[in-house]
């Protein structure tokens, strides 16, 4: 849309527009700090008069902390393929790559906020004094290349000291790179491409904002003791993760992990709608990490990564689900409901098929109370069968066993619903495998 774009680029101050300058003194021992990030959208009808699309939304946040060295993109710039494939199509994974290759990244940024143009989500991360920018974009979804976001913000002061806190109303870019004028895809390229160029108060656009980022730093925790309300880990190696509130899991380690000797510890999480990514970073000798802003019901698969003599170092995999609901076991298509107790639901990825993913179609047995069976793709075609079996009377626990007649990437999930727990059963990618747990609650 070369003919209606904006072709004044905004100044800095005016995209940064709200700062809250530091209330507390930092000695300069402080080469490092944690802060959580907040994106909120505000996409109204008072952003956008002419209506909001029914399919209104924003692409998964894409975003690196980094040094100087480095820019992903900036008003009045060509943006790269990677950028493109971001504003065109809300695809984030060549941005990603490109900034996992990238000497000059420390950290990866990735959340998928929610559906609808009003959603929220967050994450947290450390900067430190060599590595102090943060850069971060997600696509105003649909369009032809609209997007929002951040382009290398220093979180340090000019008086080289971190934020407290920040508050930045976000406006809309046009990448330059697709013509369009309205909220649809597929539109021709814009030949030549051109530059990244604010279209604040342009075309379908007031001078409102259309989103919100808000970055808190986080406060340094004293080692202590563990907080009361915390669930406890249940380790069956080194690493625990268990569900927190409705929208957090608390990833726990020990062992050769918590060794305080490792220094950081990079905190991955893969799910059904997005592959490996960091979500925040912990000192190993924490033990724990708190992860908040995920998304209510939905399996998640974490590991760790450090940096080790050989190499970077993968810890071994725990998977937890996000509360949402407590009450009796649901009915349903997708639930299966064993012993009158234990809610049984199944999340599905087919490897084979980028973007294909689902629920499982419960199947009960009438012949036993004890199991039932799940589909993925078609009625007709079995992929799991899974069990409760009451062992108490041998070890003091109900037993879970699942087998598998399938090789996609698929999450268990059983509830009790009388005890309030819930345990995750990941099965990775081309792995076809069955697994016991007989100490499951």
């Amino acid at each position: 849309m070369r003919s209606s774009r904006l072709k004044l680029v905004l100044a800095a101050a005016a995209v940064w527009s709200c700062w809250v300058a530091p209330v507390w003194a930092q000695s300069a021992g402080d080469d490092s700090a944690n802060y959580r990030l907040t994106f909120r959208g505000t996409w109204t009808r008072s952003v956008t008069p002419g209506g909001v699309p029914g399919r209104a939304h924003f692409s998964p946040l894409i975003g690196a902390v980094h040094n100087d060295q480095v820019s992903f993109w900036q008003p009045g710039s060509r943006a790269s393929r990677q950028m493109e494939r971001v504003a065109e199509l809300g695809i984030q994974r060549d941005l990603r790559a490109l900034m996992e290759r990238s000497s000059d990244v420390i950290a990866v940024l990735e959340r998928e906020p929610p559906r609808g143009g009003t959603a929220s989500t967050t994450i947290e991360f450390e900067v430190t004094r060599q590595y102090p920018l943060v850069t971060l974009a997600t696509m105003i979804a649909p369009s032809p290349d609209w997007f929002v976001g951040v382009s290398a913000r220093s979180l340090l002061d000019d008086s080289g000291q971190w934020v407290d806190d920040l508050e930045v109303d976000l406006f809309p870019y046009d990448a330059g790179t697709e013509e369009g004028t309205e909220f649809s895809l597929d539109n021709p390229a814009t030949v030549p491409q051109g530059t990244i160029t604010s279209i604040r108060g342009s075309g379908k656009f007031t001078d409102r904002p259309m989103a919100r980022l808000t970055v808190e730093r986080l406060e340094q925790e004293e080692p202590g003791e563990p907080d009361p309300n915390e669930p406890e880990p249940r380790f069956t190696g080194d690493v625990a993760a268990e569900p927190v509130g409705d929208s957090g899991v608390i990833v726990f380690w020990r062992g050769r992990w918590a060794d305080a000797e490792r220094g950081l510890l990079h905190v991955e999480a893969r799910s059904q709608t997005a592959g490996w990514a960091q979500v925040t970073t912990a000192s190993a000798g924490d033990g724990r990490v708190r992860i908040d802003g995920l998304r209510s019901e939905t399996p998640y698969t974490f590991r760790l990564r450090a940096q080790g003599r050989q190499g970077l170092e993968y810890s071994e995999e725990a998977s937890a689900t996000t509360g949402g609901y407590s009450g009796p076991c649901r009915a349903g298509d997708s639930f299966l409901c064993l012993r009158r107790r234990f809610e049984v639901q199944v999340h599905w990825v087919d490897p084979d098929v980028a973007g294909r993913f689902g629920s499982g179609g419960a199947i009960p047995v009438t012949i036993s109370d004890d199991a039932g069976l799940f589909w993925f793709f078609e009625p007709a075609n079995l992929e799991l069968v899974v069990k409760v079996l009451d062992g108490r009377v041998l070890n003091g626990h109900y037993w879970v066993f699942y087998g598998a007649l399938s090789d996609v990437e698929y999450w268990v999930t059983v509830r009790d619903t009388v005890g309030g727990l819930n345990r995750t059963y990941h099965n990775p990618p081309k792995q076809v495998s069955g697994k016991r747990d007989l100490e499951a609650f």
